[in-house]
C-alpha cells in the first residue's frame, strides 16, 4: 500500500513539474514619458489592454507550450514595439494571453490575426464594420 501511494505521489509531482514546463509568464516593462504609440502585432492571442496613470508599458505575456512563441520587442523615442508569432509546426497548440497596461494618452496600433480583444475602461465609440477594420472615436 505504502509503495502504491509513493508511486502516485511521483506521478503527481511529474505531472506538476509537466504542467509548470507547458506555461510560462514573461513581463516586459518600457518606462515612457509623454504620449507614445503601443504597435503591437499578435497572432492567435487573447489581448486586454488596461489604462493606468503608471508612466510605463507593460506587457505581461502569459504563454501556453512557451518554446512555440517568439516574441520580440523593441523601444525608441515614438513608441513600444511588441511582435509574437508562434512557430511552425509546434506552434498551432500553443496559446497566449497578453495584459497590455498602458498610460492614459498612449496611442495604441493592434495589428491581430486570430485574436480575441478586451479594452477595459474604455470611453467612446467603437465601429465594427463588414471588411474587418475596427474604427474607436
Amino acid at each position: 500500500m505504502q509503495q502504491h501511494l509513493n508511486t502516485l505521489n511521483e506521478l503527481a509531482s511529474a505531472v506538476s513539474t509537466v504542467a509548470e514546463m507547458a506555461r510560462q509568464s514573461q513581463t516586459y516593462r518600457f518606462k515612457v514619458s509623454g504620449a507614445i504609440t503601443l504597435y503591437m502585432d499578435l497572432e492567435s492571442a487573447e489581448v486586454r489592454v488596461l489604462r493606468r496613470p503608471d508612466p510605463a508599458v507593460e506587457v505581461i505575456a502569459n504563454l501556453q507550450v512557451p518554446f512555440a512563441w517568439r516574441i520580440a520587442t523593441d523601444q525608441d523615442e515614438a513608441g513600444v514595439y511588441v511582435v509574437a508569432r508562434r512557430r511552425p509546426v509546434v506552434g498551432s497548440v500553443a496559446s497566449a494571453a497578453f495584459q497590455v497596461n498602458v498610460p492614459p494618452d498612449t496611442y495604441i496600433v493592434l495589428k491581430l490575426k486570430d485574436c480575441r480583444l478586451s479594452l477595459d475602461a474604455l470611453t467612446g465609440t467603437v465601429e465594427l464594420p463588414g471588411d474587418g477594420t475596427i474604427k474607436v472615436t
